[in-house]
Protein backbone atom coordinates (compact mmCIF):
# COMPACT_ATOMS: atom_id res chain seq x y z
CA UNK A 1 0.00 0.00 0.00
CA UNK A 2 1.46 2.95 -1.12
CA UNK A 3 -0.06 6.43 0.37
CA UNK A 4 0.90 10.14 -0.97
CA UNK A 5 -0.50 12.86 1.41
CA UNK A 6 -0.80 15.81 -0.45
CA UNK A 7 -1.23 19.34 1.21
CA UNK A 8 -1.03 23.32 0.65
CA UNK A 9 0.70 25.84 3.14
CA UNK A 10 2.09 28.98 3.40
CA UNK A 11 3.84 29.06 7.08
CA UNK A 12 6.68 26.41 7.85
CA UNK A 13 5.24 26.17 11.54
CA UNK A 14 1.77 25.14 10.48
CA UNK A 15 3.56 21.98 8.47
CA UNK A 16 5.69 20.84 11.37
CA UNK A 17 2.59 20.65 13.24
CA UNK A 18 0.55 18.97 10.63
CA UNK A 19 2.89 16.97 9.91
CA UNK A 20 3.25 14.91 13.30
CA UNK A 21 -0.45 13.53 12.83
CA UNK A 22 0.66 11.64 9.85
CA UNK A 23 1.59 8.02 9.92
CA UNK A 24 5.00 6.77 9.07
CA UNK A 25 6.33 4.24 6.62
CA UNK A 26 6.29 0.64 8.15
CA UNK A 27 5.52 -2.89 7.47
CA UNK A 28 5.10 -2.50 3.61
CA UNK A 29 3.14 0.52 4.25
CA UNK A 30 4.57 3.69 2.76
CA UNK A 31 3.98 7.17 3.02
CA UNK A 32 5.11 10.02 0.68
CA UNK A 33 4.25 13.50 1.48
CA UNK A 34 3.42 16.56 -1.14
CA UNK A 35 3.75 19.71 0.30
CA UNK A 36 3.27 22.98 -2.09
CA UNK A 37 4.14 26.29 -0.34
CA UNK A 38 2.37 29.20 -2.07
CA UNK A 39 4.58 32.43 -1.67
CA UNK A 40 3.84 35.74 -3.07
CA UNK A 41 6.36 37.48 -5.10
CA UNK A 42 6.98 40.94 -6.82
CA UNK A 43 10.06 38.97 -8.78
CA UNK A 44 7.57 36.88 -11.18
CA UNK A 45 4.35 38.43 -13.84
CA UNK A 46 3.22 34.58 -14.26
CA UNK A 47 3.34 31.98 -11.45
CA UNK A 48 5.76 29.48 -11.49
CA UNK A 49 6.75 26.78 -10.14
CA UNK A 50 9.67 25.51 -8.34
CA UNK A 51 11.06 21.62 -7.25
CA UNK A 52 13.23 22.34 -4.18
CA UNK A 53 13.44 18.45 -2.62
CA UNK A 54 12.19 15.27 -4.14
CA UNK A 55 12.66 12.15 -1.88
CA UNK A 56 10.73 9.09 -1.01
CA UNK A 57 9.20 11.31 1.67
CA UNK A 58 8.65 14.72 1.01
CA UNK A 59 8.18 16.33 -2.04
CA UNK A 60 8.96 19.90 -1.63
CA UNK A 61 7.25 22.57 -4.28
CA UNK A 62 7.26 26.24 -4.17
CA UNK A 63 4.66 28.06 -5.98
CA UNK A 64 5.08 31.57 -6.64
CA UNK A 65 2.63 34.37 -7.98
CA UNK A 66 2.82 38.22 -8.58
CA UNK A 67 -1.48 38.88 -7.94
CA UNK A 68 -3.37 36.98 -5.93
CA UNK A 69 -6.70 38.47 -7.29
CA UNK A 70 -6.45 37.62 -10.72
CA UNK A 71 -3.70 34.03 -10.36
CA UNK A 72 -4.30 32.18 -7.29
CA UNK A 73 -6.52 28.75 -8.00
CA UNK A 74 -7.08 26.71 -5.14
CA UNK A 75 -7.98 23.67 -8.08
CA UNK A 76 -4.74 24.58 -10.02
CA UNK A 77 -2.56 24.16 -7.15
CA UNK A 78 -4.60 20.56 -5.91
CA UNK A 79 -3.82 19.37 -9.56
CA UNK A 80 0.21 20.29 -9.36
CA UNK A 81 0.20 18.42 -6.15
CA UNK A 82 -1.49 15.58 -7.56
CA UNK A 83 0.97 15.41 -10.57
CA UNK A 84 3.96 14.58 -7.82
CA UNK A 85 2.05 12.25 -6.02
CA UNK A 86 3.40 8.65 -6.36
CA UNK A 87 1.08 6.65 -4.39
CA UNK A 88 -1.52 5.07 -5.66
CA UNK A 89 -4.03 6.83 -3.43
CA UNK A 90 -3.52 10.42 -3.04
CA UNK A 91 -5.28 11.88 0.09
CA UNK A 92 -5.56 15.80 0.99
CA UNK A 93 -5.99 17.60 3.93
CA UNK A 94 -5.22 20.70 4.79
CA UNK A 95 -2.78 22.65 6.61
CA UNK A 96 -5.51 24.13 8.81
CA UNK A 97 -6.59 20.05 9.53
CA UNK A 98 -5.40 17.50 11.45
CA UNK A 99 -5.19 13.57 10.98
CA UNK A 100 -7.42 12.12 13.50
CA UNK A 101 -7.82 8.66 12.39
CA UNK A 102 -5.69 5.87 13.98
CA UNK A 103 -2.83 5.28 11.64
CA UNK A 104 -3.72 1.35 11.86
CA UNK A 105 -7.53 1.81 11.06
CA UNK A 106 -6.31 4.11 8.34
CA UNK A 107 -4.32 1.68 7.07
CA UNK A 108 -6.92 -0.83 7.19
CA UNK A 109 -9.41 0.84 5.56
CA UNK A 110 -6.74 1.83 2.75
CA UNK A 111 -6.49 -2.16 2.32
CA UNK A 112 -9.99 -2.95 2.33
CA UNK A 113 -10.64 0.27 -0.17
CA UNK A 114 -8.17 -0.73 -2.86
CA UNK A 115 -9.76 -4.38 -2.96
CA UNK A 116 -13.58 -2.00 -4.60
CA UNK A 117 -13.85 -0.26 -7.68
CA UNK A 118 -14.45 3.08 -5.91
CA UNK A 119 -12.31 5.74 -7.73
CA UNK A 120 -12.59 8.08 -4.88
CA UNK A 121 -14.10 8.04 -1.32
CA UNK A 122 -15.32 10.77 1.14
CA UNK A 123 -14.19 11.72 4.46
CA UNK A 124 -15.68 13.16 7.11
CA UNK A 125 -14.14 16.53 8.54
CA UNK A 126 -15.13 17.79 11.97
CA UNK A 127 -14.47 21.29 13.19
CA UNK A 128 -15.41 23.90 15.44
CA UNK A 129 -16.39 27.61 14.21
CA UNK A 130 -15.62 30.87 16.22
CA UNK A 131 -18.58 32.00 17.55
CA UNK A 132 -19.90 35.07 15.46
CA UNK A 133 -23.60 35.38 16.46
CA UNK A 134 -25.31 36.87 19.15
CA UNK A 135 -25.11 33.85 22.02
CA UNK A 136 -21.45 33.67 22.20
CA UNK A 137 -20.83 30.05 21.88
CA UNK A 138 -18.88 28.45 19.46
CA UNK A 139 -20.33 26.48 16.94
CA UNK A 140 -19.65 22.54 16.05
CA UNK A 141 -19.82 21.19 12.60
CA UNK A 142 -19.37 18.11 10.51
CA UNK A 143 -19.25 17.38 6.64
CA UNK A 144 -18.60 15.32 3.92
CA UNK A 145 -15.63 16.14 1.35
CA UNK A 146 -14.06 13.76 -1.76
CA UNK A 147 -10.23 14.08 -1.12
CA UNK A 148 -9.37 10.72 -1.06
CA UNK A 149 -8.71 9.32 -4.73
CA UNK A 150 -7.08 6.86 -6.49
CA UNK A 151 -4.02 8.22 -8.53
CA UNK A 152 -4.94 5.82 -11.39
CA UNK A 153 -8.53 7.30 -12.28
CA UNK A 154 -6.86 10.37 -13.10
CA UNK A 155 -9.47 12.68 -11.29
CA UNK A 156 -9.49 16.59 -11.81
CA UNK A 157 -9.76 19.79 -9.40
CA UNK A 158 -11.99 22.39 -10.22
CA UNK A 159 -13.05 25.38 -8.98
CA UNK A 160 -11.19 28.48 -7.96
CA UNK A 161 -12.12 28.43 -4.10
CA UNK A 162 -14.42 25.61 -2.39
CA UNK A 163 -12.34 23.68 -4.68
CA UNK A 164 -13.91 19.92 -5.78
CA UNK A 165 -12.95 16.85 -7.74
CA UNK A 166 -14.77 17.32 -10.68
CA UNK A 167 -18.26 16.91 -11.07
CA UNK A 168 -18.39 16.00 -14.44
CA UNK A 169 -16.84 11.86 -13.93
CA UNK A 170 -19.91 11.92 -11.30
CA UNK A 171 -22.77 10.30 -13.59
CA UNK A 172 -20.41 7.51 -14.64
CA UNK A 173 -18.39 6.57 -10.75
CA UNK A 174 -19.53 5.19 -7.44
CA UNK A 175 -17.97 6.90 -4.90
CA UNK A 176 -17.14 5.03 -1.20
CA UNK A 177 -17.29 6.36 2.15
CA UNK A 178 -14.78 6.75 4.22
CA UNK A 179 -13.70 5.73 7.74
CA UNK A 180 -11.20 8.70 7.30
CA UNK A 181 -11.64 11.56 10.09
CA UNK A 182 -10.30 15.19 9.83
CA UNK A 183 -10.36 17.72 12.23
CA UNK A 184 -10.78 21.07 10.90
CA UNK A 185 -9.55 24.04 13.33
CA UNK A 186 -9.14 26.78 10.50
CA UNK A 187 -12.65 28.81 11.28
CA UNK A 188 -11.92 28.80 15.38
CA UNK A 189 -10.00 31.94 15.63
CA UNK A 190 -10.43 35.81 16.50
CA UNK A 191 -13.10 37.89 14.26
CA UNK A 192 -10.19 39.84 12.64
CA UNK A 193 -8.35 36.68 11.17
CA UNK A 194 -11.57 35.10 10.65
CA UNK A 195 -12.71 38.27 8.45
CA UNK A 196 -9.57 38.46 6.56
CA UNK A 197 -10.36 35.03 5.34
CA UNK A 198 -13.63 35.68 4.72
CA UNK A 199 -12.56 38.82 2.37
CA UNK A 200 -9.94 36.56 0.64
CA UNK A 201 -12.56 34.01 -0.19
CA UNK A 202 -15.06 36.46 -1.57
CA UNK A 203 -12.48 38.18 -3.77
CA UNK A 204 -11.98 34.31 -5.22
CA UNK A 205 -15.81 33.28 -5.49
CA UNK A 206 -16.24 36.51 -7.08
CA UNK A 207 -13.87 35.68 -10.16
CA UNK A 208 -15.31 31.98 -10.25
CA UNK A 209 -18.60 33.21 -10.38
CA UNK A 210 -18.03 35.80 -13.35
CA UNK A 211 -16.12 32.62 -15.02
CA UNK A 212 -18.96 30.37 -14.02
CA UNK A 213 -22.46 31.59 -13.11
CA UNK A 214 -23.79 28.54 -11.30
CA UNK A 215 -25.46 27.60 -8.83
CA UNK A 216 -23.48 26.06 -6.78
CA UNK A 217 -20.82 29.58 -7.38
CA UNK A 218 -24.06 32.03 -6.69
CA UNK A 219 -24.84 30.30 -2.77
CA UNK A 220 -21.52 30.10 -2.06
CA UNK A 221 -21.36 33.67 -3.09
CA UNK A 222 -24.11 34.68 -0.87
CA UNK A 223 -23.10 32.46 1.99
CA UNK A 224 -19.56 34.27 2.11
CA UNK A 225 -20.94 38.26 2.07
CA UNK A 226 -23.54 36.89 4.73
CA UNK A 227 -20.77 35.46 6.93
CA UNK A 228 -18.68 38.94 6.09
CA UNK A 229 -21.42 40.86 7.23
CA UNK A 230 -22.44 38.68 10.55
CA UNK A 231 -18.47 39.43 11.09
CA UNK A 232 -18.28 43.51 10.66
CA UNK A 233 -21.50 43.39 13.00
CA UNK A 234 -20.25 41.67 15.76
Amino acid sequence: MYLSVCVLYTNNDDLIEWRKALPISKDGKKLQVVALRTEQSDNVTEPELEVIGDTELLTGLVWRYNDFDTQFDFSKLRNIADEYARGNWILHIDADERLTTPHGDLWAYLEALEKTDAPAAYVSVYGLLHSVGTSGRSERYISANMRLHRKAAGLKWSGICHETLDKSAFDKMVFADSEIMLYHYGYNHDLETMQTKAERNAKLLIREYTREKSKRNWDYLQKTFHFLHTLKNR
